[in-house]
C-alpha cells in the first residue's frame, strides 16, 4: 500500500475503487453489457503452438482452444508490459468473461457476458496468467503469476467440445488522470497450451493363431481392460500379460509427455521351446529328424527329447526333459585348451 501511495496514482480517481477490484478478483460478478475497441483472436490448431499477438488497452482476447484437449490442462498467457503501464501500475484491468452473447467475432464490438474475474496489471514488466481448464493442472501458485478461475459450466462446455466455448479476456483502463499516451499502449501477449504430465499407451496384442484364448493385462500391477489408448503419467511403466493358455509376457516402456507410445506383443503358446546353438556345418537331429538350425526356437511337445550334434567325426547327444511354458537352449561348445610344457 505504501508503494501505491508513493506512485503517480496517489492523486488519481478510479472508475473502480481498489477495494472493488480486489473484491472482483475473488468473487463472481453479475452479467453486464460492454463494448470493446477490437477483438484479438488466438486460435490453436495443435497443442505445440506458441502464438504471440498485440493488444491495446481497450481490446479483448478470444482464445480458441485446440480441438483435442486430451493432453491440455490449461492456457498460459505471458504479458510484456510497456513502461508507461508499469509506471502507472494498477491503471489497467484485465477481466475474464463467460456466457458471452453474441459469440465473439472480429466483426463484433458489443457484448453481453458474465464477468467472473477482475484484477489489475501490477507494476512489473511481465505478468504470467494461467487459465486452468482441467483438474490435472499442476503448475503451483507463485508470486509472479496469476491463476484465473473458470466455472463448472465452462468446463462442462469444454467436455462437450462446444464450438462456442473459448477464453475471453478483456483489457480496460480503470483510472482517470493518466497521460493520454497510456491509451495507446500496446501489450505483447504470448499464449501457449499448458500440457499435462501425461501421455498414452496403445497396446497391440497378437495371439499365435486365429483362435484367441483368455488372457489378462496388467499395467503397473493394475488390471487394464481398455488399452487402445490408455492415458498414463509420464515416465517408466511395466506391462504384464498373464494367461493359462499363453506364455506370460513382461515388458517395460516409457511414456513421454503428450505423446503416444505403441507397444506390440506377440503371444506365444505354452508348448515347450528348444533353441539350438552350434557351429556352422554342424548336423543336428531332433528326435532322429534332421533339422535346420536358425535363430528361431523350435516348438516341441512336453516330455523327453533327444538332440544329436554331428560335427565331422564327433557326435554329442543331449536329452531334454521339456515342460510346458519353458524354453530350453541346447548349446554345442567347441573349445580349445592351451597347456605349457618345459
Amino acid at each position: 500500500m505504501q508503494r501505491f501511495l508513493n506512485s503517480p496514482l496517489k492523486n488519481c480517481k478510479f472508475f473502480l475503487s481498489l477495494g472493488a477490484i480486489l473484491l472482483g478478483a475473488t468473487l463472481s460478478l453479475s452479467a453486464e453489457n460492454f463494448r470493446i475497441r477490437k477483438l484479438v483472436p488466438i486460435t490453436f490448431t495443435n497443442i505445440d503452438e506458441k502464438i504471440t499477438v498485440s493488444s491495446g488497452i481497450n481490446d479483448a482476447l478470444w482464445i480458441t482452444l485446440p480441438s483435442d484437449l486430451t493432453y491440455v490442462s490449461g492456457i498460459e498467457l505471458t504479458l510484456k508490459v510497456p513502461e508507461d503501464i508499469v509506471t502507472w501500475r494498477d491503471s489497467v484491468a484485465y477481466m475474464l468473461y463467460e456466457k458471452l452473447d453474441p459469440i465473439p467475432s472480429e466483426k463484433k464490438k458489443n457484448y453481453h457476458g458474465e464477468r467472473v474475474y477482475l484484477n489489475t496489471i501490477p507494476g512489473n514488466f511481465t505478468l504470467t496468467i494461467y487459465v486452468p481448464i482441467s483438474s490435472d493442472f499442476s503448475i503451483k501458485d507463485n508470486p509472479y503469476s496469476v491463476k484465473l478461475p473458470l466455472s463448472d459450466n465452462f468446463k462442462t462446455s469444454l467436455a462437450q467440445n462446444s464450438k462456442q466455448t473459448g477464453i475471453f479476456l478483456r483489457f480496460m483502463m480503470v483510472m482517470k488522470g493518466v497521460p493520454e499516451s497510456l491509451e495507446n499502449s500496446i501489450l505483447e501477449i504470448t499464449a501457449k497450451p499448458v500440457l499435462k504430465n501425461k501421455g498414452s499407451l496403445t497396446l497391440s496384442i497378437t495371439p499365435p493363431s486365429n483362435e484367441e484364448k483368455k488372457y489378462s493385462v496388467f499395467i503397473d500391477d493394475v488390471p487394464a481392460n481398455d488399452y487402445s489408448q490408455k492415458i498414463l503419467t509420464t515416465g517408466e511403466h511395466h506391462l504384464s500379460i498373464v494367461s493359462d493358455s499363453y506364455r506370460n509376457e513382461l515388458r517395460t516402456f516409457r511414456i513421454e509427455q503428450a505423446k503416444n507410445t505403441g507397444v506390440s506383443v506377440k503371444l506365444r503358446g505354452i508348448e515347450p521351446l528348444i533353441k539350438l546353438l552350434c557351429p556352422r556345418n554342424t548336423q543336428v537331429y531332433l528326435d532322429g529328424e534332421l533339422v535346420k538350425v536358425t535363430n528361431e526356437a523350435i516348438v516341441v511337445t512336453q516330455g523327453e527329447h533327444t538332440v544329436n550334434f554331428i560335427l565331422g567325426d564327433y557326435e554329442i547327444i543331449k536329452t531334454v526333459s521339456a515342460m510346458n511354458g519353458r524354453t530350453y537352449s541346447v548349446n554345442l561348445n567347441i573349445d580349445a585348451t592351451i597347456t605349457e610344457e618345459n
